[in-house]
């Protein structure tokens, strides 16, 4: 397909828009089985409802949930003050000629605290939601348009006006999905229509809005397919083409997402100048909207171009931690042993995973979510999870993240962050659409309650150390026997990987790829034990012969300040390929730290390791919001190094 070549047909589109915002018939939403989508995935998502995380990841889930969404502190001040950004409309009086963001907030903090709400079922979270969605809505005008700045047409040049109403268009969609308010879906059917008007084939181009060729405004995609599916009116899905249309208007100019896409070629070098365009966050995100605009249409190349995408950023950009890019740009960053990662764009790294694992089945996928979960979700947050870092440095202390846009509460990886921990309760345990199949993706201990194709439940009681050490225990808790496949993921560094059912040791497994699938009728109580070899191994880097990293099965480990004194940090190891690495136990393990490790040289010295996650957590919070664009450069007071300098 030459995307440049397709034609689509706007020539009423005005007319469609005009008439849209008069006529506000609300369809009931398909929420389950959506008869608009083409492409429906291979696999079900876990309701949050049915989750409740432990161990490690259900302790951070909780405590920032507890910080920044659930306390009455977040419901009056934290959710407030986002509200309070579309109805004073300060985003383009800060700086003449130029846009901030505030507007991003509200639907960032909106819809961590939904996915919250599922999660605990906390009736205050759902109240302050309703709350702070009925104030939104009242601060739009009459034309339809809610948004933060107070010219809605200041859309071009350096500026964030249609990015920020692309998050509270996708709050107040997801919002109406909740609280089935129909007031809440014409309040987003009205800000799209105005908008509509705005940006568009007899507008502004989106390619032309704020920055980097229009990848932060163009990722309005993801929701704007959300409110086609949520109404069924054919003028958003028609608007969602033009986006990727738009997207090759100029030959030879980014952002060409499926056209470039389908070459395979890897994302920095399909133009020049890459720093100036390939903001990472963004453009993952543009990603996710098309594989979401192809369950829609069926275009087989909008798939094709996002698994291109996806595989050349995996082998270009990902870094050891599952960070992405460097400093936020898609820069051919997986080969450099310096590195800092945002953690938005690992965020968004891990939602265009789950789209795919969710579409394909491919386990792989979930390799990359419980990379990024151990070494950079785990790592973002502070000892208290009230605040966060903007940069996870790998050989230098973290960016400590400012109040964004002269807020008191806000910044954007700390809006992400608790969506993307919740996520994970979405994908560790999901369930076969056509069939009785469980996929076990990720193994954090917790409870997991699934729904099997004929609409049965069964729960998975999953009691585990992992990845401390490698013995999982799961118990079967179902009404009546089922037949299926349990599919597990082996995971991509595990050479060893055993299972057993009820004491027997012997069993019949399928391997497709890096899934072992035991298929039988399986009964109440039934309990399969999973044991894999956890193991220290070595990692280099081409054409870096004097850095070497470690790590433990998923988890990065570094030398810390916490654990030695910054001088010797850059003092050169003796290590080769066969580590002598040993964990210390609880008791006799640094208390700052998860899990620590003395690594024997082979020259006789011995040194101390920690998890990359525990390293840089003691900070807090900033307090100045005037001060915000001089405390970017803010750093942790610890340091750490996961690219070990070693003896030549």
């Amino acid at each position: 397909m030459n995307i440049k070549k397709q034609v689509y047909i706007y020539s009423i589109l005005s007319l469609i828009v005009i008439a849209g915002c008069k006529n506000d018939t609300t369809p009931k939403v398909e929420t389950k089985e959506n008869s608009l989508i083409k492409i429906e995935d291979k696999l079900n998502f876990a309701e949050l409802e049915n989750v409740d995380l432990k161990g490690c990841v259900g302790q951070e889930i909780n405590k920032i949930i507890d910080k920044r969404i659930a306390s009455d502190f977040a419901a009056n001040e934290i959710a407030t003050e986002a509200t309070k950004a579309f109805e004073i409309r300060m985003d383009d009086k800060f700086h003449e000629g130029r846009g901030l963001w505030q507007g991003e907030f509200w639907g960032k903090w909106t819809l961590s605290a939904i996915a919250a709400y599922r999660y605990t079922g906390d009736q205050n979270i759902k109240n302050t939601i309703e709350r702070e969605t009925k104030r939104l809505i009242a601060s739009q005008d009459v034309n339809g348009y809610i948004g933060s700045y107070e010219n809605s047409a200041f859309v071009e040049g350096d500026v964030w006006n249609v990015w920020n109403r692309k998050y509270a268009l996708w709050g107040l969609v997801e919002s109406y999905e909740l609280l089935k308010n129909p007031e809440i879906l014409k309040a987003a059917k009205g800000m799209m229509d105005q908008l509509m008007g705005e940006v568009g084939p007899n507008s502004v181009p989106m390619v032309d809005t704020g920055n980097f060729y229009g990848l932060p405004s163009s990722s309005i995609l993801t929701p704007l397919v959300k409110l086609y599916l949520d109404t069924g009116e054919k003028r958003y899905l028609d608007y969602a083409e033009y986006i990727v249309q738009n997207w090759h208007s100029v030959p030879d100019t980014p952002p060409s997402i499926v056209e470039k896409g389908l070459t395979g070629i890897p994302v920095h070098e399909w133009f020049p100048e890459k720093g100036k365009w390939t903001k990472a966050y963004e453009f993952i995100s543009c990603v996710e909207g098309l594989l979401d605009l192809y369950q829609v249409v069926g275009n087989p190349d909008y798939l094709t171009a996002a698994k291109n995408i996806y595989t050349a950023i995996q082998e270009n950009e990902r870094v050891i931690t599952g960070g992405i890019g460097y400093h936020d740009k898609l820069v051919g960053a997986s080969h450099k042993p310096s590195g800092l990662n945002e953690p938005c764009d690992v965020v968004y790294w891990e939602r265009l995973s789950a789209k795919l694992l969710a579409l394909t089945g491919d386990q792989s996928y979930a390799d990359e979510i419980e990379r990024l979960t151990y070494n950079v979700l785990l790592a973002s947050a502070n000892m208290t999870g009230d605040w966060g870092v903007r940069r996870l440095g790998l050989n230098e202390p973290h960016l400590i993240s400012p109040l964004h846009a002269f807020t008191n509460y806000h910044q954007c990886c700390v809006a992400n962050v608790p969506r993307g921990l919740l996520q994970l309760g979405q994908v560790a345990v999901m369930s076969d659409k056509t069939n009785d199949d469980i996929y076990i993706n990720l193994y954090d201990e917790g409870t997991y309650k699934i729904k099997l194709s004929d609409g049965k439940m069964v729960t998975l009681k999953m009691e585990t150390d992992y990845p401390k050490n490698g013995e999982v225990s799961i118990k079967l808790i179902t009404d009546e026997p089922f037949e299926g496949g349990l599919v597990f993921r082996q995971p991509e560094w595990c050479q060893k990987f055993q299972m057993g059912i009820n004491g027997e040791d012997e069993l019949a497994v399928d391997i497709n790829g890096n899934s072992q699938i035991v298929d039988r009728l399986w009964k109440n109580g039934d309990e399969i034990k999973v044991a894999m070899e956890v193991f220290g191994r070595i990692i280099e880097i081409p054409d870096e012969n004097n850095f070497k990293a470690i790590m433990w099965g998923p988890v990065v480990l570094a030398r810390s300040s916490i654990l030695e004194g910054f001088e010797s940090l850059d003092n050169p190891m003796a290590i080769n390929n066969d580590i002598k690495l040993s964990q210390l136990p609880d008791d006799k393990k640094n208390s700052k730290v998860w899990l620590e490790f003395k690594l024997d040289a082979d020259d006789g010295k011995s040194y101390l390791l920690c998890d990359y996650a525990s390293t840089g957590k003691e900070y807090e919070k900033p307090t100045d919001p005037t001060a915000w664009q001089e405390m970017i450069k803010n750093r942790v007071n610890t340091d750490q190094r996961v690219w070990l300098k070693t003896v030549e």
